[in-house]
């Protein structure tokens, strides 16, 4: 028997829980699970059935005869002298599920909502295929700027923007760095010693939105065509092997042995030693006669004990190739396999053993381009870390700690040479279910390449324009620049007169500066939370494998990354600049400020920001947008109340949250008719009616209508940006994943998905980031 508790959620009853492990999960009952009394209160006074405690029995995950807590099962819609039939047809129906071959971990995982405790602060606007419909929302050349036309509109938008969160305009050209590579940003500003808005933000920031409302192509999607890398899991399925050359053509020898892991272990280091080398000095096993470290892909004859350990160690050179220094059976021939002291319990490394019947396979370039890719990813993966490692004085080969990027860099991160698959190189394969190879890698546990890549998984209606007669609506209103080769155009749209009108609006935090806590970096590896399992951006099944993401060209891309606007407490920017470990009445931390005061390189400081309230006014100018077009641009200008737009830096903390409204009184919009009388006339000619501007939302939003098929609200993209300029409703935290509640000064985000994609029997949950538009947060333990 479980316990738990009814939640109601408008019209819906939903039982909450504790799994086996301890997670809060909610389940959606059918009535006929529901007792006679709580099926009664449903049908006439849903509302006093709220937090009310219940009790019923699990059955696969799913609550089954729910009745008050303390109360006997009685039947709900089921006449009583038939209960009998239906526990015995119940019985038969729970003994099939009980010999399901389907894992009863995976049901629960794909069937009960899993109750959400915090949001991320990050999430995807969907970018359906976009449909070729020959309307204003699909792809053609501008019409110019060379004179009105007839049709189309030009003119000016009178623009207020007022800040709701705090904004931060960091000035990088005068920033400062201390000794520990901590950065310090001033708050950009201008002659008038008011904030520096640059012109260039604001129209990112509303570019960003026009490519949404309209799902309009990707400007940029640069450095995604090649495939990204999961961690894998260590596996006994790799085989050492080595590339070699025989009359011009290269092979790998396959070094299958009946030792663990095909490989025998050599004795390096210490399991808990210390920096530099982790005890390798003084615990390396050395060359017998002359004493020397064994270096990586030095032949070697080795002899060996019955667990595969090398007890004593000789070099191979050209005159003792083929002479055996010993006895045939004591003595192996092989290659030494150094890595580095790159875990923190690392004691051996290997030796690849030769035998007489090794297989020979031929290199092609298909295998050729599984290490050569893989390796890319690996050294541009760790430019930054090995950036550290230089400023720090230190080299990659150090073990400094044991802490992940504390121990020592594997050989293939640092060195560019082993970007060649060349003779010599000694590596591990996997052969898939035909014997033909599927990876390979440079270590045991190592990265795997996902079969596609982003690239590859995008629509091609979506992907950046190469012609200037396929230019999407934002395109021509903003601007193109093809990718790669010549091509360009420049809008027609210009913002200027960017001013700021409110006084006393900056937020001084003295000489040291307030320190922001550490941000993350973009991992669209992580499939989980970048990659859909189609087209229209939806998320992978939860509980499905690692290994799915990114497998196949039907799969597809989350979608433009987001930051929905976060609903603070007032006084959660109050004395910002103190170290407030304590949550507010919301259970909000000071998500914003580093946890300790601690400054290093990881984090950054700033010494002001622009307070909330302050107002700002720009101009926009067009020229020659289709009615359609400027429907879009109005739309986004002048979005429903308590909907924002995010600009400037530190938007995973909430800062940056503005509203922008027009001024219709200072907007001038008129189509190239008008502008005709306008300037044919000697006379005064009027504005026209704002209303007729005003009209053309509506024609964007019939636009959107008809290409996608849905009530224009409905529309996925529509539904979703709603949802991220308002801001999540049920004021749960909003924070990268961690396994704590209280902010880490460290950050390590990682430890959370490291536990989510935990295998074996306390498994993770294996969640994916949920869609915008009906986003119930993330699991605090994701196991």
């Amino acid at each position: 028997m479980a316990e738990g508790k009814l939640i109601v959620t408008g019209t819906n009853l939903q039982v909450e829980y504790l799994s086996r492990r301890g997670i809060p999960v909610r389940s959606n009952p059918k009535e006929a699970e529901l007792s006679s009394v709580i099926l009664n209160l449903k049908k006439n006074s849903i509302g006093s059935l709220h937090d009310k405690e219940v009790e019923f029995d699990l059955v696969n995950g799913q609550p089954q005869k729910i009745r008050e807590k303390g109360k006997s099962w009685e039947g709900g819609n089921t006449p009583q002298s038939n209960q009998s039939n239906n526990r015995q047809s119940a019985n038969r129906v729970n003994a099939t599920a009980r010999n399901s071959q389907q894992s009863s971990q995976q049901q629960t995982q794909r069937s009960v909502n899993i109750r959400g405790e915090f949001h991320n602060p990050y999430n995807f606007i969907p970018t359906p295929p976009r449909k070729n419909d020959n309307s204003e929302l699909f792809d053609r050349a501008p019409v110019g700027h060379g004179k009105y036309h007839q049709d189309y509109w030009s003119g000016n938008i009178t623009v207020k923007l007022k800040t709701k969160t705090p904004l931060l305009i960091p000035d990088a050209g005068n920033a400062t760095e201390d000794k520990n590579g901590h950065k310090t940003y001033p708050l950009r500003i201008g002659a008038d010693g008011k904030p520096l808005l640059p012109i260039t933000s604001v129209k990112g920031a509303l570019r960003s939105a026009y490519e949404m409302v309209t799902n309009s192509r990707y400007s940029i999607f640069e450095k995604h065509k090649d495939r990204l890398a999961y961690r894998t899991p260590p596996k006994t399925t790799v085989v050492p092997a080595r590339v070699e050359k025989k009359e011009n053509q290269l092979y790998l020898r396959i070094l299958e042995t009946k030792l663990i892991g095909h490989a025998a272990k050599l004795p390096r280091y210490k399991k808990n030693g210390n920096s530099p080398d982790k005890g390798e000095e003084n615990t390396a096993l050395l060359y017998e006669n002359t004493y020397n470290l064994p270096q990586h892909k030095d032949g070697v004859w080795v002899k060996l004990n019955a667990k595969g350990k090398v007890l004593e160690i000789r070099p191979r050179n050209q005159k003792n190739t083929n002479k055996w220094p010993g006895d045939r059976e004591e003595w192996k021939r092989g290659w030494a396999c150094i890595t580095g002291a790159n875990i923190n319990g690392k004691i051996y490394e290997r030796v690849f053993i030769r035998q007489k019947n090794d297989k020979l396979i031929p290199v092609t370039s298909e295998i050729k381009s599984l290490w050569t890719e893989l390796i890319k990813n690996y050294q541009e993966t760790h430019i930054k870390d090995l950036e550290k490692r230089k400023k720090q004085d230190k080299q990659a080969t150090e073990y400094l700690g044991d802490n992940p990027g504390e121990t020592a860099w594997s050989r293939h991160i640092w060195d560019e040479k082993e970007l060649q698959f060349k003779v010599g190189t000694l590596c591990y394969v996997e052969f898939d279910s035909r014997g033909e190879i599927s990876a390979i890698q440079p270590v045991t546990i190592s990265r795997r390449l996902y079969e596609f890549s982003p690239d590859s998984l995008l629509d091609d209606s979506l992907k950046p324009a190469q012609d200037i007669k396929e230019l999407s609506p934002a395109d021509r209103v903003f601007g193109w620049v093809k990718q790669n080769g010549k091509g360009s155009y420049k809008g027609n749209l210009r913002i200027n007169a960017l001013t700021c009108s409110t006084d006393n609006c900056i937020e001084n935090f003295g000489n040291k500066g307030l320190p922001l806590n550490i941000l993350g970096q973009p991992q669209p590896s992580q499939a989980r939370f970048y990659q859909a399992q189609d087209k229209k951006g939806t998320p992978l099944d939860n509980g499905s494998e690692k290994g799915k993401g990114y497998s196949n060209s039907n799969q597809g891309l989350r979608g433009r990354k987001v930051y929905p606007h976060q609903n603070l407490p007032a006084n959660h920017w109050d004395n910002a600049n103190q170290d407030r470990t304590q949550q507010d009445n919301n259970g909000h931390y000071q998500e914003y400020y580093r946890p300790g005061s601690e400054r290093d390189d990881q984090n950054r400081s700033i010494l002001g920001w622009v307070k909330p309230d302050t107002e700002f006014t720009f101009n926009i100018d067009i020229t020659n947008l289709s009615t359609v077009e400027l429907g879009a641009l109005l739309f986004i200008l002048d979005l429903p109340e308590n909907h924002y737009h995010r600009l400037g830096g530190g938007k995973p903390f909430g800062f940056g949250s503005v509203k922008l409204t027009i001024d219709w009184d200072k907007t001038d919009l008129r189509k190239g008719e008008d502008w005709k009388e306008y300037y044919s006339s000697l006379l005064k000619v009027d504005k026209p009616d704002v209303t007729v501007a005003k009209a053309s939302i509506e024609e964007f939003k019939q636009a959107i209508t008809t290409s996608y098929g849905k009530e224009f609200e409905e529309v996925s993209f529509i539904k979703a940006l709603l949802v991220a300029t308002q801001g999540y409703s049920d004021k749960l935290p909003i924070h990268y994943p961690r396994l704590d509640r209280q902010p880490n000064p460290n950050g390590e985000a990682f430890k959370w998905f490291v536990k989510n994609e935990r295998t074996g029997n306390s498994g993770g949950l294996k969640v994916a980031l949920p869609m915008l538009a009906n986003d119930g947060g993330l699991p605090r333990n994701p196991s």
